[in-house]
């Protein structure tokens, strides 16, 4: 079995596909949000390191084959501000990576991130995680491709992310391929059921959010076929029926 190093956890979505091979097994997970956290430990039997990655000493990380992480995009992403490596808070994470495989080698490390982390700051942001990728061993061994979910995973969703997946070895590098589009079958009513209600608690009421939002929701929305998303000020209709991208708090309170 591979083992995996799985920084920047969240709730365990990259480590699944990696177990769903029946090949891999987690060996290190390290997550420091307390309610991805709660999360993942009770998607999988293994217990979740929540310390701050910088706190993390590397002989603390167990041996392993393969890293992945998918470091904050917040610093990245087109729903936060965009400072990049600036960025006091999540700017500096990526290094942290880097702090682990420059020394570990690992076999194999997969990178995720949003589609924006491609051309921030004029592609300089991108062009500095490449080369810090080749200086540790892995140059002429990177591979890396926008993906949208609903175009490679059968999933009703617009996802666009950025994959890097590095190589030590030239073999692997030359028997690896980024997958093909496949067509899309589900809808969005495979994944919700809006038939059985479910607690008060998940719906929008009236008088339940300060201002007119359930006032323009309801006038907004006419079609029980497609999703509807609040834009801070304005209600959207996805006009292709795909669910879009939920952005985070993290992208300093923009939802």
């Amino acid at each position: 079995m591979y083992k995996i190093c799985s920084l920047f956890a969240g709730v365990g979505g990259i480590d699944l596909g990696f177990i769903q091979t029946n090949n891999c097994e987690v060996a290190y997970a390290n997550e420091f949000d307390k309610y991805a956290v709660e999360t993942y430990e009770k998607n999988f039997n293994h217990k979740v390191d929540c310390r701050d990655i910088h706190d993390v000493k590397l002989e603390e990380i167990p041996e392993f084959d393969i890293m992945v992480g998918g470091f904050p995009c917040t610093s990245f992403s087109v729903a936060g501000y965009r400072k990049g490596f600036e960025d006091d808070k999540t700017g500096d994470l990526f290094f942290e990576m880097e702090r682990i495989f420059k020394v570990r080698k690992p076999r194999v490390i997969f990178l995720e991130n949003v589609k924006n982390l491609v051309g921030h700051d004029k592609g300089k942001t991108f062009r500095i995680i490449i080369e810090k990728l080749e200086e540790a061993g892995y140059k002429d061994k990177i591979r890396y491709q926008v993906l949208n979910a609903c175009e490679y995973g059968d999933v009703p969703q617009n996802r666009e992310r950025i994959y890097i997946v590095a190589f030590r070895d030239k073999k692997d590098y030359d028997n690896f391929q980024m997958p093909l589009p496949i067509e899309l079958k589900n809808t969005i009513k495979n994944v919700f059921n809006f038939e059985n209600k479910v607690d008060e608690k998940y719906y929008y009421t009236p008088g339940k959010f300060k201002g007119e939002i359930y006032d323009m929701l309801s006038s907004e929305m006419d079609d029980d076929d497609t999703v509807y998303q609040w834009r801070r000020k304005y209600v959207r209709k996805n006009q292709s029926n795909l669910v879009p991208t939920l952005t985070a708090n993290m992208g300093e309170g923009r939802t």
